[in-house]
Parts: structure tokens; C-alpha cells; sequence
């Protein structure tokens, strides 16, 4: 919202009426909250712990190193010199280091003691202390009034009812934190209001985050889409596949970015926004891995069918997709504090059509690079050998991800590593994997992208070795079209995809191997003289 600020709204009913010490700071400031003493003496400040060294000795009361924090200002603290009496009932700050000086805050800390009034409205203790400092001379009469007060790090408004509302104001990026502590029950609402909209200041990077890979992929479809048209009557179907792909990226990153967009400005977000995206995302995943598994096969570069094994592609996707809109549906519908066995069903399916693809991936790669190592296919197999060994960076990069996303799951549970890595939960929920997938798919575009020698990698599946496919290239080009019908028209393929290897034609009686060709026009008289001349004579043949 622009113009105006980050702000912590508290607001406290009058009923049940209570008094309630309340303290509003930044984290880095959170080991001044609290007075650490020793034997009588301040602790000095290279040694006084962080705030789970203060929760734990508000609790118990005493730390391990025999050091008493003393919290409140009450009764026992005045007689110690450790406040006075216009402080009663405020939480302590430590706010002298060392030297006697004034101690600088990361932020303004605010320390107050809200009295609430069992008829009527109340006052704080800040509110007293401001009067009594200004000398004012009203007496008691103004607490009774409804009233707008500015206090050092806060604005407190009391409306007629008695409610109290406190704002605080942000000035500094940080994780705040609102302690409050009385000795009766009491309600309270708190609300951070971040000053770029509604999203919790956590979640708001992944706005950014998306909205960017939005425009990348919408760049990346522009520049395949030239690069196609250019050659398109010599495109690979893979490239074609590659295209919708890319495309559907970009739509997939528009929705989460406007369901986050809808988020940030509604507070809420939307079930359709949700639902549509977890379609997308679902045929994203299914599309992208059954694209990995076609090329892994060899479908478009190595063979130029797969067979009755393209049906059984398909049919996987189809069945991760059912499996990612079943899990999807589960996160989005289910409550995550239910327990029981039923959530296992939205993630067993997902979980054995995601392994079935990485095994299938895996070993189709093997047998691919293996084939191309026999035929002696150096450029493809160069190739598939990089597509292999990323994968394999991938592979490692998730299993990284997955065992220090449990780690750092279990460990944000404590506040010392909450309030140190919040700005960065996005890069665990929706940063990582959305950045490793698009620098991956980067590089598998650049090697796959589209060029003026996309037939020439085709018909080498044709060749049993770099010189034999060097020849068909240019048989090829002596027919002055790729499209020409009648080449490879005898061709067949078996249920996957194979070549069949080339019959070869021998002479009877010696065995001899060789190939005839189709020469010159302008040779076609020698070959005739040739083999009048060898009807008598026959020539032996030999390797």
C-alpha cells in the first residue's frame, strides 16, 4: 500500500477487565529484554544470552549459569534500584550497556503496562508517565475519556467502550515480536499489517519469484517459437513437444503469481485461483517428465518411433497427472494437523508414478547412450552423455534438498532459527525446486533448440557410424528435399522404435560383404564395358 506504513495493531478488549505487561521488539533486541543479574551485579553484555535464554528463565526463573533475569518491574526490582515506581508493572529493559551509556536499539522497543478499567476506560502506564512529565494538572479526569495518545514507539487509541488499540510502527525489516503477560485471563488480537499488502512478509518474495519466471518463460517461447519458424519445415516433433511445454510454464508461473497477487491484496486466498493452479502444476510435472522419458527413449533424435511404448508413456503421465491432482487436492482440502492413515492416499500414488518415471528415465538413458556407443554415433552420444550426468547433478541436488529441507523444517520450529531465516522460507517452499528446474530445462533447451542441422541429427539414427551417416546426409541432399517419399520409404520399426540392423549382400561361393552404390551418369558407360569384359572373367571380391 503505497503510502503508508508497516505497522502491529494490538487490540484489547475491556472485558474480562485485566492489567497487562506488554513489551513489542525486533529479535536482535530481544536479549535486552530483562535485567540478567549475578550475585547482585548486572551481567556484563558479552554475556548475556539470546531470547531463548530469556523464555527459559522466565519459566524457570533461574538460569543454568546461576543468572536471575528479572522480566517485570514489580515491588522486589524497585528495591533493588532496578527501576522505580512510575516503571510498575512495565517489562524491564536493559537499556545502559556497560559504560552507563544509552544502549542503541535495532528498533524502537515498546514497554507498557495497560490498565484496563472494570467500568469506564483505563490508562497505561506510558500515558501516566508522559502527564506526569508534562506536569499536566486535569487530575484523574483524563483516563475517563476516549482519547488518542502518542507514546515513545506507539500510538495508543482508547474508544468509548474502553477497547484499547495499540499501533506500532515498523520502521526496520525484521521479525517482531509481541510478549504480554498478566496475572488474569485476558483477550488479545494481533495483526501485522506489512506495508506492501496482506501477504505475510515471508511469503511476499514468492510474488517477485514467480511474476519472473512468468516473463522468462514467456521470453524462452518467443525465441523457440523464431528459432522454429526459421527451420521450420526441418522442426523434430520433440521441438514441437519442447514448445507446448514452455508454454505451459508460462501460464503455470501466471497463476501462482496471481494467486499470490489475489493474496496480497485480499489478506485471503482464492479456492479457484488454488484449484486451477494445482491442475497446472500437476500437467506441468506429468508433461515435463514424460518429455524427459521420450527423449531418454531416443524418440525424434535417436528413433523416429517408439512404438506401442509411446502408449505406455502416455498412459504414465496420464496417471501422474491423476496422482498430482490427488495430491494436490489433498494439501488444498485437508486439514494438515489430521492424523491417520488416510493421508497416505493422497501420496502413495504420486510417490510410485514419480518412482516408476526416475527408474524408467534412468534405464532408458543407459540403453540409448549404450546403442549410440555401438553405432559409433560420436555428436549424439556426446550428447545424451551430458543429458546423463545432468540428471544425475539433479538427482543429487533433490536428495540435497529433501534431507536439508527436513532439517530446516524441524529446526524453524524453534524461534532462534525462525527469526534468523524467515526472509528466507521462500527459497525452501517455492524457491529451490522452481530455480533448479528452470536452470535444468535451460540447458536441455539449448542442447535440443532448433537449428539447420535438425534432420541431419535425425537421419544419423539411419547410419550404423559417423561416415555412413555423412553419406545418407548427402544422398539427401542430392535429392534436393528431406521430404522426399521415397527415401527410407522400406524402412521398418519394431514394437520399440529399433532400426532394424542393415542385411547385407554377399556373392556366392566366396561370401564376400559389399555394397553396391549408384554412380555418376557419366560412369555408366565404363561400368558397361566393364562388365562385358568380366563375363568371361568374373573378379573376386574382398574387404
Amino acid at each position: 500500500r503505497k503510502g503508508r506504513r508497516s505497522v502491529i495493531e494490538i487490540e484489547v478488549p475491556p472485558v474480562p477487565p485485566s492489567d497487562i505487561a506488554l513489551a513489542i521488539f525486533n529479535f536482535p533486541d530481544s536479549k535486552w529484554i530483562g535485567l540478567p543479574i549475578r550475585n547482585g551485579a548486572k551481567v556484563p553484555d558479552d554475556e548475556v544470552g539470546e531470547l531463548g535464554a530469556y523464555i527459559s528463565s522466565r519459566n524457570a526463573g533461574r538460569d543454568a549459569s546461576d543468572v536471575q533475569r528479572f522480566v517485570i518491574c514489580d515491588n522486589e526490582t524497585i528495591t533493588m534500584n532496578l527501576c522505580t515506581k512510575a516503571d510498575l508493572g512495565r517489562p524491564l529493559i536493559n537499556d545502559r550497556d556497560d559504560s552507563g551509556n544509552p544502549r542503541s536499539f535495532a528498533s524502537v522497543v515498546y514497554s507498557d503496562y495497560l490498565m484496563l478499567s472494570r467500568s469506564g476506560i483505563g490508562y497505561t502506564r506510558l500515558e501516566d508517565k508522559e502527564r506526569t512529565d508534562k506536569k499536566a494538572t486535569d487530575g484523574d479526569a483524563w483516563h475517563a475519556k476516549a482519547r488518542t495518545t502518542v507514546v515513545d514507539g506507539a500510538t495508543l487509541e482508547w474508544a468509548a467502550d474502553g477497547t484499547l488499540t495499540v499501533r506500532y510502527y515498523v520502521n526496520t525489516t525484521g521479525f517482531y515480536c509481541v510478549d504480554a503477560a498478566s496475572t488474569g485471563d485476558f483477550n488479545a488480537r494481533v495483526e501485522w499489517h506489512n506495508v506492501n499488502g496482506l501477504l505475510p512478509a515471508s511469503e511476499y518474495p514468492k510474488m517477485h519469484v514467480y511474476m519472473g519466471l512468468m516473463i522468462a518463460y514467456i521470453l524462452i517461447a518467443l525465441a523457440w517459437a523464431f528459432m522454429s519458424w526459421r527451420v521450420w519445415s526441418e522442426i523434430l516433433p520433440v521441438q514441437n513437444q519442447l514448445l507446448g511445454l514452455i508454454v505451459l510454464l508460462a501460464v503455470d508461473m501466471g497463476m501462482n503469481f496471481g494467486f499470490w497477487k489475489y493474496y496480497n491484496s485480499t489478506g485471503t486466498p482464492s479456492i479457484v485461483y488454488s484449484v486451477f493452479t494445482l491442475v497446472i502444476d500437476a500437467g506441468r510435472n506429468s508433461l515435463s517428465f514424460f518429455m524427459l522419458l521420450v527423449v531418454s527413449l531416443g524418440w525424434g533424435v535417436v528413433r523416429p518411433s517408439l512404438g506401442k511404448t509411446m502408449i505406455r508413456c502416455v498412459l504414465l503421465a496420464i496417471v501422474h497427472f491423476t496422482a498430482g491432482c490427488l495430491y494436490g487436492a489433498g494439501i488444498l482440502f485437508r486439514d494438515p494437523h489430521e492424523s491417520g492413515p488416510l493421508g497416505l492416499i493422497y501420496v502413495i500414488p504420486l510417490s510410485m508414478s514419480l518412482s516408476l518415471f526416475y527408474i524408467w528415465i534412468m534405464s532408458s538413458i543407459i540403453t540409448t547412450i549404450n546403442m549410440l556407443a555401438e553405432r559409433q554415433q560420436t555428436y549424439k552420444l556426446a550428447m545424451y552423455t551430458r543429458l546423463w550426468r545432468l540428471l544425475l547433478v539433479c538427482l543429487v541436488l533433490l536428495f540435497g534438498f529433501f534431507v536439508l529441507n527436513i532439517v530446516y523444517t524441524l529446526s524453524y520450529s524453534r524461534i532462534l532459527v525462525a527469526a534468523r531465516s524467515w526472509q528466507w522460507l521462500w527459497f525452501w517452499t517455492d524457491g529451490w525446486l522452481n530455480l533448479e528446474y528452470f536452470v535444468a530445462l535451460c540447458i536441455i533447451l539449448y542442447w535440443w533448440r532448433p537449428t539447420m542441422e535438425n534432420y541431419r541429427y535425425g537421419l544419423e539414427e539411419l547410419a550404423g557410424d559417423e561416415i555412413e551417416a555423412a553419406e545418407r546426409e548427402q544422398a539427401f541432399i542430392d535429392h534436393d528435399s528431406f521430404d522426399n517419399p521415397r527415401m527410407g520409404e522400406n524402412l521398418e520399426l519394431d514394437d520399440m522404435g529399433e532400426m532394424p540392423k542393415p542385411r547385407s549382400a554377399s556373392v556366392s561361393g566366396d561370401a564376400v560383404q559389399f555394397v553396391i552404390n549408384d554412380d555418376d551418369d557419366d560412369e555408366d558407360d565404363d561400368r558397361a564395358d566393364a562388365a562385358t569384359a568380366n563375363k568371361t572373367n568374373p573378379p573376386r571380391y574382398s574387404d
